[in-house]
């Protein structure tokens, strides 16, 4: 499925229907260019559990968590250069094992160790304030996600 958002309040709206959706051990894999779209989508996705607090990009601390609904770990693995063996190194692997929803920026660049359950998500630009996310659902869970979605976009 691939959808066109005409500004950043329909990427964040977006984010919201499935923020409204995920469940704890959800993996969602955001890819794009820098200015994509990505975090105003997680913001998106934060307010769809209810996280009331302001949610931005953890660039430079690579991991920040959040307490809604569910809880929302955060994940911008821009700056790593290793990304694989740093995430291992703070911990990573906890957050897979545990009660999170995960959603990690720049995922293209751990795609080895992504879950077999996941969503990813591609964000292009479409013209200056429009962008194109293209869903891959993996996973039955993913596929009814996307299914529900789509009944509430069209």
């Amino acid at each position: 499925m691939t959808i066109t958002t005409k500004s950043p309040k329909e990427t964040h709206n977006i984010g919201k229907l499935i923020g409204e959706k995920v469940k704890p051990k959800d993996f969602v894999a955001l890819i794009g260019d820098l200015g994509s779209g990505k975090t105003t989508f997680v913001q998106g996705i934060a307010e769809g559990l209810g996280i009331k607090i302001p949610v931005n990009s953890p660039s430079f601390v690579i991991v920040k968590e959040y307490q809604g609904k569910y809880p929302l770990v955060h994940v911008d693995i821009y700056r790593l250069k290793n990304p694989i063996d740093e995430l291992f190194n703070i911990g990573f692997e906890e957050y897979l094992r545990r009660e999170y929803i995960i959603v990690v920026e720049w995922a293209d660049k751990i795609k080895d160790i992504f879950p077999e359950n996941n969503l990813q998500i591609t964000f292009s630009y479409n013209g200056e304030n429009e962008r194109m996310l293209s869903f891959i659902p993996n996973g039955d869970r993913f596929i009814k996600l996307i299914e529900e979605v789509k009944q509430c976009i069209y």
